[in-house]
């Protein structure tokens, strides 16, 4: 490895003229210097532009490409497409470094290790972030890890808290789905089966500015858009039949199946999870999911009808069966780990 390998760092810019000048002053400011800075303005009709080229020509390591709006993924797919750098990251243009953030991600940098992941802080605009978003950017390890099932499907997906090796990308022609929300998250989950090492590092060097007009702001609105989470399975899926996973990781199939399946019927607007269970039980039969894991996805198949006032499959992830008021008996899909428990007590726990 050289000692300072060059770095792509992509920021696609649309209508954030009130962020963009200290999203740019932080990672024109790295101590960490061989960067090359892929600035893709996404039509924006703010003054957004006119800042780029004017950082541009003060800092030759930029360089500014321009689109037709086009959305999030097009932009970060232009500049992957004109990268050099052995590695690749990127930073949002309303997010901003800590002046160190790239000094300290190439310290997880080793032979076999092809991404480096490292800390978020979350910083608030306007109001207070919920529990679940901190903690959606917590990791559960430090250090190098050979990727497996927890890890890649539960693991924070963004793109921008992470160093991805380009080899990496281009051996598997990765790109981000465009016109989908949740894009990061299929980036990550396409990318990380097929690394050697992800190593996981605690500092938190990106800071992720919360606000009104922010995707995530809009996902805990309930927003029409949560839908994309079944877009993103069947795209991962297709991924997967055209780039086996390895033989101990073939289950990411079925539980990034209901890690989306979970995390649609959370964030959808109330009258359309009767179309989540629709669509991701044909999902499921195109994927010949129920076939390989059957057990696992016994929720989603039909109760008998002198059954159903006995049984409740809560979400994917637990159900409960009894009479309605009382259902002494609940089975839980945790972690990798499957629980019974009768009136509250825990009978049985083992990996499924």
């Amino acid at each position: 490895m050289p000692e300072s390998p060059l770095i792509s760092v992509i920021v696609p810019v649309y209508n954030v003229e009130k962020y963009l000048r200290k999203c740019l002053d932080s990672i024109c400011g790295q101590t960490y210097g061989n960067l090359e800075i892929l600035c893709v303005n996404d039509g924006s009709t703010d003054g957004s532009a006119a800042i780029l080229e004017e950082y541009a020509a003060k800092d030759p390591r930029i360089k500014v490409f321009t689109q037709a709006n086009a959305g999030l993924a097009a932009a970060r797919n232009l500049a992957l497409d004109n990268a050099t750098g052995e590695w690749i990251t990127g930073v949002d243009s309303d997010d901003y470094l800590e002046p160190d953030a790239y000094e300290y991600a190439v310290t997880g940098i080793q032979e076999e290790v092809d991404i480096v992941c490292f800390g978020t802080h979350i910083r608030a605009h306007n109001h207070t972030p919920e529990p679940r978003l901190e903690a959606l950017f917590e990791y559960p390890l430090t250090g190098a890890h050979r990727p497996d099932t927890s890890g890649v499907v539960y693991t924070n997906d963004v793109f921008w808290n992470k160093l991805w090796r380009k080899s990496l990308i281009d051996r598997l022609s990765l790109r981000f789905p465009e016109g989908l929300w949740y894009e990061d998250s299929y980036f990550w989950r396409a990318a990380a089966p097929f690394s050697r090492f992800i190593h996981f590092l605690p500092g938190k060097k990106i800071n992720y500015v919360r606000h009104d007009a922010s995707i995530m702001s809009q996902v805990f609105r309930k927003s029409e858009k949560t839908m994309d989470r079944v877009a993103i399975i069947r795209l991962l899926l297709d991924f997967y039949d055209q780039h086996p996973l390895p033989p101990h990781l073939q289950q990411i199939r079925v539980e990034a199946f209901v890690f989306y399946f979970n995390a649609a019927l959370s964030d959808v607007p109330h009258e359309l999870r009767p179309q989540v269970w629709t669509d991701m039980r044909c999902i499921a039969q195109e994927h010949h999911l129920f076939d390989q894991w059957p057990e696992r996805l016994k929720f989603l198949r039909p109760v008998p009808l002198l059954l159903r006032p006995f049984v409740r499959h809560q979400s994917p992830n637990k159900s409960s069966y009894g009479i309605p008021g009382f259902r002494p008996l609940v089975i839980q899909h945790k972690n990798g780990m499957k629980i019974i428990r009768f009136l509250g007590i825990k009978l049985h726990r083992k990996p499924y």
